[in-house]
């Protein structure tokens, strides 16, 4: 949505932006827990994004987000009943309906040739892999590399508000990085103390 639409939104595009804020905040949130809760309050995060998407009619967008979900509900699902990584079958798979969905959709709005639609499937791919990781920096790296590539994509649209919530997305994630940092930090002096301790006692 350009800057001057602000000024006279139509109903179904109040709804695309409230729902893009209530989904700015949820994933906000997610980026400061360990990997289970991050998937679980993200996903719910992508519901939010679907409706902003489809309010707004950037179907491309809204694709990814839809295969996005999906993506993030079998992780969680996953992650909480069996306490593993999704497996990559189901990657793949998810990852094949996502492009052929895409590349159907250019061929239908004939904009197979504009090299920006593939950008956010491309992004989606990577961070697949990355979230599907057993060690969690890859999660919040992968996540990270995520939020700054949509940056990218909405800074070549020129799209305001889209940008201003990547920003806040990508800082969230650096701040998720550097609170996980300090914890694994602290978990590993504490536990050095502790071997310490009984080897004295020994």
């Amino acid at each position: 949505m350009i800057l001057t639409d602000l000024f006279n939104l139509t109903k179904e595009l109040w709804i695309s932006q409230i729902s893009g804020l209530i989904g700015l905040i949820v994933i906000g949130i997610s980026y400061l827990f360990p990997k289970k809760k991050f998937l679980a309050i993200a996903t719910i995060s992508f519901v939010f994004f679907i409706i902003e998407q489809f309010f707004a009619r950037v179907y491309s967008n809204l694709i990814v987000s839809s295969v996005c979900f999906l993506r993030n509900l079998l992780m969680t699902i996953f992650m909480f009943k069996k306490n593993k990584e999704l497996p990559k079958k189901i990657l793949f798979s998810l990852l094949l309906i996502m492009w052929i969905s895409e590349i159907i959709y250019m061929a239908i709005s004939k904009t197979f040739f504009v090299l920006d639609n593939y950008l956010p499937p491309v992004i989606v791919t990577m961070s697949t892999f990355t979230q599907n990781s057993k060690n969690e920096y890859i999660v919040k790296i992968g996540v990270t590399l995520h939020e700054t590539g949509f940056l990218i994509y909405y800074l070549i649209y020129k799209l305001p508000i889209s940008i201003f919530r990547q920003v806040v997305l990508v800082v969230s994630s650096l701040i998720g990085i550097i609170i996980f940092y300090k914890k694994t930090k602290q978990k590993n002096e504490e536990k050095n103390s502790c071997d310490k301790i009984a080897s004295i006692d020994k």
